[in-house]
């Protein structure tokens, strides 16, 4: 083939490797003239490169749209005998075997390339065909070899994933027409679970549809498996129907968080750890996944029994019988850690640090390359928050950890997974020490803006918002381009991740977005001095505090008071800035947090000078100065001088004003700031024109 013709082929073939999961049908539309035998060459030759080179789900990939494409060009040419002839030997080795995985499971795998809509299509007109031949005992006999196929086909690891759950759930829908509830409703509930179980791993279709079909599978299944006739399946199926509340996505999220606990704690109700150990540690496993994201109550105690219900798993899950679930455990459980509010946050993090370590132990690249991604991305999160050591260094070992993540979760094979890392790389990058602080930024924001490519509103709605915000952050830092144009683009991020954050489905989103709204609107009236700026600012601070007041997150409270504070002393609400600042002042005296305490005296001698109460005024400057001495910081030491030597200036005390500026003069020299010293300048020829 010459290279002018082959050329559009490999460019096809690079554009559906690189797009978004779903695109690819739209893509083909495009290139119908493209679209012929010659195509299926090129992809067969480039699947077998990218296999010698490792990448094999790329190569996976590209086989299976070989045999998409080929059923697509020649209709004609299915061999519908074959279809049937691979049915009926794998349906015989199924009855033969007592279905045994180790006799069907290769039969699969060398009929793989049969393993798709056709065979969907023969299946179901073959048991059609056979239910209505056979007698009731017959079918029925028929019927559980075939659903027992359905399962192995459901967890086949070869293959088209997509492929092979459509088959299952044509054969479950298909069997649920001899096995009537009326007629056989133990069957009918079992096949039931079956189908909620596909539904919750379906790959094609609406994500949301296909949850909301599991849920009401699972369901109809306990319609028939009651506690009291059937407790163990009972069970089962209210662990089921808890992870798919767990991850539902119509509805409000609080309430399906709710639904997904009782469902779990339902479940633990039979499934007692003296009974039926390994299904009591999955569902404690469950249930801690729940509490860790739940919503209502309080945030410390939902991860204090997040945590709890980890270590109850690991009691059973030990490494040495359980190395897997050992491992999932304890990686859950170093999330739930780095998560935590009780204790002291450097400690915690410190065990979850542990935690991911010892889940890396079991999940090696080469034995479990997806886990190892995931806990690799979970390490590189808590180094990027780390307290103890050197922050500079942690953060370079949270870049390395977030990077050898990327090296199995590509886009291609795990755009939910990739989108995630690029998102925590923003993160990493936006908070970098080393390097060029303003091309940190930039590859901050890069790397936001390549996670939303996959992280869309319609698909990833909850994620989606999350990265607006921190792209919102992002930009707020920005050092290139021009600052009142990197605000205004953070504000829009701002504001489209609030589409999503409403108060009630996200109050903590919500809250912390508003804050973030808060800071960007003051920072764009210092730059351009509209006042519906510093208005809007406000507005967003207020609503912020009312939330952290409401979850009695003191701290966050405390320091969304001070910036309300900020702002409105910049909008000129004197009186009310002065009322916010007391709160904050009155707490951090009670706890002798001084770091705190120093800033909020120079504000309120600030405020106070401005509203004509010199003596108060010098009073808090004058404490405000003796603590910033007490921290050594000489910055605002000076910051401290110059106001009070103004002050001083004001009531008369002239050889103190000229001491305290002097001592300013002093710091700027050193620090070469020619604004404050054209400032003190300015202070010492009154003095020395008085």
């Amino acid at each position: 083939m010459d290279e002018a013709r082959l050329q559009p082929y490999v460019n096809l073939i690079e554009q559906l490797l690189n797009c978004p999961q779903g695109d690819e049908p739209k893509i083909l539309q495009a290139v119908e003239e493209l679209l012929d035998g010659k195509l299926l060459q090129v992809m067969e030759y480039s699947a077998a490169r990218l296999e010698e080179q490792g990448d094999k789900n790329n190569a996976d990939k590209l086989r299976n749209w070989v045999l998409s494409l080929g059923e697509y060009l020649s209709p004609q040419e299915v061999n519908i005998e074959e279809y049937l002839g691979f049915l009926q030997e794998v349906l015989q080795a199924e009855y033969e075997s007592n279905s045994d995985p180790a006799v069907v499971y290769p039969i699969l795998e060398r009929h793989q390339h049969l393993l798709d809509d056709t065979f969907a299509q023969v299946l179901q007109q073959w048991a059609r065909n056979v239910f209505s031949e056979k007698n009731t005992e017959e079918a029925a006999t028929i019927a559980k070899v075939m659903q027992n196929l359905c399962n192995k086909i459901a967890q086949f690891p070869r293959g088209s994933r997509a492929n092979n759950l459509e088959i299952a759930i044509t054969g479950y829908r298909t069997l649920l027409e001899p096995y009537t509830r009326e007629a056989f409703p133990e069957q009918w509930a079992m096949i039931q679970i079956n189908l909620g179980n596909a539904y919750g791993n379906r790959i094609r279709g609406d994500r949301a549809q296909n949850l909301e079909s599991a849920i009401v599978a699972f369901k109809q299944s306990l319609e028939v498996f009651t506690l009291e006739a059937f407790p163990e399946q009972w069970a089962m199926i209210q662990n089921n129907l808890g992870s798919s509340y767990n991850k539902r996505i119509r509805g409000e999220r609080v309430e399906n968080l709710e639904l997904a606990i009782a469902a779990f704690n339902c479940s633990l109700k039979v499934c007692s750890r003296e009974a039926f150990p390994e299904q009591w540690a999955t569902t404690q496993n469950n249930l801690g996944n729940a509490y860790s994201e739940r919503i209502k109550g309080e945030r410390a105690n939902n991860i204090e029994l997040a945590i709890a219900a980890y270590n109850q798993s690991l009691e059973v899950y030990t490494r040495e019988a359980f190395p897997y679930e050992w491992a999932r455990s304890q990686n859950n459980l170093g999330t739930a850690y780095g998560e935590r509010i009780r204790g002291k946050k450097a400690n915690n993090i410190e065990l979850a640090i542990v935690a991911f370590n010892r889940s890396l132990e079991v999940y090696t690249r080469e034995a479990f390359p997806s886990e190892w991604a995931r806990s690799q991305n979970n390490l590189g999160i808590t180094y990027l928050y780390r307290i103890l050591g050197e922050r500079a260094e942690n953060l370079e070992k949270a870049i390395a950890a977030l990077h050898r993540s990327l090296e199995v979760y590509t886009r291609d094979a795990f755009p939910e997974d990739w989108a995630r890392i690029q998102n925590n790389l923003g993160a990493a990058y936006k908070n970098r020490n080393r390097g060029d602080e303003a091309e940190n930024i930039e590859r901050a924001i890069s790397c936001y803006q390549e996670s939303l490519k996959v992280r869309t509103i319609n698909a990833f709605p909850i994620d989606w918002a999350t990265t607006q915000n921190n792209l919102g952050n992002a930009y707020s830092s920005r050092i290139k381009g021009d600052k009142a144009e990197n605000i205004e683009l953070a504000i829009t991020c701002y504001q489209e991740a609030l589409k999503i954050y409403t108060r009630e489905g996200f109050p903590m989103d919500w809250a912390e977005t508003q804050y973030n709204l808060g800071n960007t609107f003051k920072e764009l009236f210092k730059l351009l001095g509209k006042v519906e700026d510093i208005t809007q600012a406000i507005t967003a601070y207020k609503q912020a505090r009312l939330i952290f007041q409401e979850i009695e997150d003191e701290q966050l409270f405390l320091d969304c008071l001070y910036q309300l504070s900020k702002a409105l002393l910049e909008g000129g609400y004197y009186t009310e800035a002065i009322e916010n600042l007391k709160i904050c002042q009155q707490s951090h005296q009670e706890k002798k947090n001084i770091k705190s305490l120093a800033p909020i005296l120079f504000d309120l001698a600030y405020l106070y000078h401005r509203t004509g109460r010199l003596e108060q005024s010098r009073l808090y400057f004058k404490d405000s100065l003796r603590l910033f001495r007490r921290l050594d910081d000489k910055e605002n030491i000076a910051s401290v001088t110059i106001a009070l030597g103004n002050l001083e200036i004001q009531i008369g005390q002239i050889s103190q004003a000229l001491t305290h500026l002097k001592e300013a003069e002093k710091f700027y020299l050193e620090n070469h700031n020619r604004e404050r010293l054209q400032e003190i300048n300015y202070l010492l020829d009154i003095i020395q024109s008085s």
